[in-house]
């Protein structure tokens, strides 16, 4: 990780901080660099307060399977097929169900 990009990104975000892609991106950002529990706070956030963000959904869930927080993972996975259906965004949603299946397949 470039810690010049992240400060980068931070400084963006004190400029415009209700910027979802900007949140989206320092969460990357902080995944990228092994730094999941920030990324996991900042998605969790970014969710909060931008329920309809998708992307943010299976990029959290991803990062709770990381952690073996699978039953965190699968409700991430529900409540972004419902924002994803919500959207029209079908491509989100098949994959956030996708993910959704096998998680509850794995757990058999």
């Amino acid at each position: 990780m470039s810690t010049d990009r992240l400060a980068q990104l931070l400084d963006m975000l004190a400029e415009e901080p209700g910027d979802a892609f900007l949140r989206y991106a320092i969460a990357l950002e902080r995944k990228r660099s092994g730094q999941n529990a920030d990324a996991i706070t900042d998605l969790e956030s970014l969710l909060t307060d931008q329920p309809g963000h998708v992307p943010s959904y299976y990029q959290l869930a991803l990062l709770l399977i990381e952690q073996r927080r699978i039953p965190e993972a699968i409700h991430t996975c529900e409540a972004g097929s419902l924002q994803a259906l919500v959207q029209g965004d079908r491509k989100a949603r098949t994959e956030l169900i996708a993910l959704r299946e096998q998680l509850i397949e794995d757990q058999e």
